[in-house]
C-alpha cells in the first residue's frame, strides 16, 4: 500500500502538479488491476467476479476501472494475455537450457511448457477461457494463439541455430516451432479437462514427441 503524503498531492514526489498520477502510478495501477482481477477470476469464476470487487481488491474506484476497462470482458481479456506472458505465473520460468544440445534443449521446453500447464491456476485459468469461448471468440484466440506461447522464439532460435550447421534442414522454423509446441502441449488440453499424468508418464510423451520431432528434422542423407 503507498503511504498518503500528509502535506497534499501537490507535494508528493509521485504525483505530478494538480494531484494527477505520473505515468509510473497509472502504469502501477493497471498492473495491480490484472493481479487483483486475475486473483478474483481464479477464486469465483468468471461469472462470479464483478467489476466492483475487482475494483475494491485493486482498490481503485469504479470510475477508474471503467476508465481502462469498459466491460468486465476487456478485463478478462488483458488478464488472460497479461497472465500468459508472464515468466514468472504461475511459477518461475526455469534457466535457459542449452542451445548447443538441441536435443536436451527441447527436452527442457517441453518439460517447462508441461509444468507450467498443468500447474493448478492456469489449468482453472485456461477452463475459465474455454467455457466462454464461445461467447467471446477473442479469449480463445488468446488462449490458444500461437503469439501467447512465451517459448516460440526460442525454438526458432534453436532451430535456425542447428539448421546453420547441417545438422537438421528446419526450412520454416517458425511453422516447426509451432508444430513442436502443439505436440507436446497436448498434455495441457488434458489437464484442461482434469486429466493430469503423472511426472513419469508425462516425461515419456515429452521423450516420444521429441525424438519424433528431431527424425523429421535430419537430412534426407544423415544416416
Amino acid at each position: 500500500m503507498t503511504s498518503t503524503n500528509s502535506a497534499g498531492p501537490a507535494s508528493s514526489p509521485g504525483r505530478n502538479r494538480g494531484g494527477r498520477p505520473t505515468k509510473a502510478q497509472a502504469g502501477e495501477l493497471d498492473r495491480k488491476i490484472r493481479e487483483c482481477a486475475l486473483d478474483e477470476f481464479l477464486q469465483h469464476g468468471y461469472e462470479g467476479t464483478s467489476m466492483n470487487a475487482i475494483a475494491a481488491a485493486a482498490g481503485t474506484t469504479k470510475p477508474s476501472l471503467y476508465a481502462r476497462f469498459p466491460t468486465k470482458e476487456d478485463v478478462f481479456r488483458s488478464v488472460l494475455g497479461w497472465a500468459l506472458q508472464q515468466h514468472d505465473w504461475p511459477e518461475p520460468e526455469p534457466p535457459a537450457p542449452d542451445p548447443d544440445d538441441l536435443e536436451s534443449a527441447l527436452t527442457a521446453v517441453a518439460r517447462a511448457a508441461i509444468r507450467r500447464a498443468t500447474n493448478p491456476s492456469m489449468i482453472k485459468l485456461e477452463q475459465i477461457a474455454i467455457a466462454h469461448a464461445s461467447r467471446y471468440p477473442e479469449i480463445a484466440r488468446r488462449t490458444y494463439g500461437t503469439g501467447f506461447w512465451p517459448r516460440k522464439q526460442f525454438v526458432v532460435d534453436l532451430l535456425v541455430r542447428h539448421s546453420a550447421t547441417g545438422a537438421i534442414v528446419a526450412e520454416d522454423p517458425g511453422m516447426l516451432a509451432e508444430l513442436f509446441l502443439g505436440m507436446v502441449g497436448g498434455q495441457s488440453r488434458l489437464a484442461s479437462f482434469g486429466i493430469v499424468r503423472d511426472t513419469e508418464e508425462q516425461d515419456r510423451h515429452i521423450d516420444a514427441a521429441v525424438q519424433l520431432f528431431l527424425r523429421s528434422l535430419r537430412p534426407v542423407n544423415g544416416g
